[in-house]
């Protein structure tokens, strides 16, 4: 009976253990949020929507300053140059602050959609 009772405890421990591994395997290979440098010369504008029409959230920035996105979405076409937005839920500045405001940024503007080409974040599921 004792033998049982430890081999069964010895089962559950290893089955936990491989769930645990799998479990931090999968997580570790989805980014949360990645930074999205400005490199295309274009002050972008941070927008309630991906589209220049809906209101801007936050102040606009430009290069050198960066921001942290955490998905992409399809919006508005701007120029013939795609309908990628970032998400975007923190805008670094140039001059070293930083906000703190959703909203969403033109990829083609920001980094040439680099960032979605990449596959480095995923596909907003909203």
């Amino acid at each position: 009976m004792w033998f049982k009772l430890g081999r069964r405890t010895a089962t559950v421990a290893a089955l936990t253990a491989g769930g645990l591994a799998l479990a931090v395997g999968s997580a570790s290979a989805t980014v949360p949020y990645t930074n999205v440098p400005l490199n295309q010369g274009h002050t972008v504008g941070v927008y309630e929507e991906p589209t220049s029409a809906s209101w801007k959230t936050a102040d606009d920035v430009t290069n050198p300053g960066y921001v942290t996105a955490d998905c992409w979405k399809r919006g508005q076409t701007i120029n013939n140059m795609g309908n990628v937005w970032y998400h975007v839920f923190q805008e670094h500045y140039t001059n070293g602050t930083t906000q703190l405001q959703y909203g969403y940024v033109y990829g083609a503007y920001a980094d040439g959609i680099r960032t979605f080409y990449d596959g480095t974040i995923v596909e907003c599921p909203w």
